[in-house]
């Protein structure tokens, strides 16, 4: 994932930022920045920067809890945590080595989804008993609500390297007693929803939206790489 850039330690746990966020910060401050000048906010030059930039770094402390809860999940099963390396496609917590049971792999996996949920279902009911205004926190609440709903969510889906594929190999394995099994089909599935992604996200680009189709197919390959060089030979 190339050079990072090491923040600390937390609970024993470093965290690296990979340099790939630099363009991550640049990119979804200026897109923010953008869809804030919306008439009906009225809000300055400056302020609409400024509530940009929060915004970010609040998404990506959302998606270091994310990555945070699986390596905790991990040392309370005794598995050793290398560190957490937070890139341009969200985080990934490297384990020193893979769960030696279904039900543990299933444990460390699930955590991440279920936390950012927990995240949206909080941040949406404080939105919602602030009044759901166009106040500056109002807005950086609904659209952190929202974010944490996305990533829990998204993460769900049964392919590999998503957690819910790891899902998906855990269950197989569980049921079947054969971890290569379930490695092969959590990968499988892994390569048909990055194609997918790829391709939508291709279609999306020259049919539709330039930014966000360009930004599916980037992370669709991202994906369809890792279920591949995954895949048991």
């Amino acid at each position: 994932m190339g050079s990072s850039l090491r923040l600390g330690k937390i609970f024993g746990i470093p965290v690296e930022v990979n340099i790939s966020w630099i363009l991550v910060f640049l990119l979804l401050t200026y897109l923010l920045a953008g869809e804030f000048e919306d008439a009906r906010l009225r809000w300055p030059t400056v302020q609409r920067w400024s509530v940009a930039m929060v915004t970010v770094v609040l998404f990506f402390l959302s998606v270091l809890v994310h990555e945070l809860s699986h390596s905790v999940m991990a040392l309370s099963k005794g598995i050793p945590v290398r560190g957490i390396t937070l890139f341009i496609f969200g985080g990934v917590s490297r384990l020193d080595k893979e769960p030696d049971r279904p039900l543990i792999e299933f444990m460390v996996a699930v955590v991440g989804p279920l936390i950012s949920i927990v995240l949206a279902v909080v941040l949406g009911g404080i939105w919602f008993l602030l009044g759901r205004d166009d106040s500056p926190v109002e807005v950086v609440l609904v659209l952190l609500t929202w974010t944490n709903l996305g990533l829990g969510v998204f993460n769900l889906v049964p392919g590999y390297p998503l957690d819910g594929g790891r899902l998906l190999r855990a269950g197989i394995w569980g049921l079947t007693g054969n971890h290569r099994k379930g490695t092969r089909i959590a990968s499988g599935m892994g390569l048909l929803v990055g194609g997918a992604m790829l391709l939508g996200g291709i279609s999306l680009a020259v049919f539709l939206e330039p930014v966000d189709g360009v930004w599916l197919a980037i992370v669709g390959a991202f994906l369809f790489s890792m279920a591949k060089s995954s895949f048991p030979r």
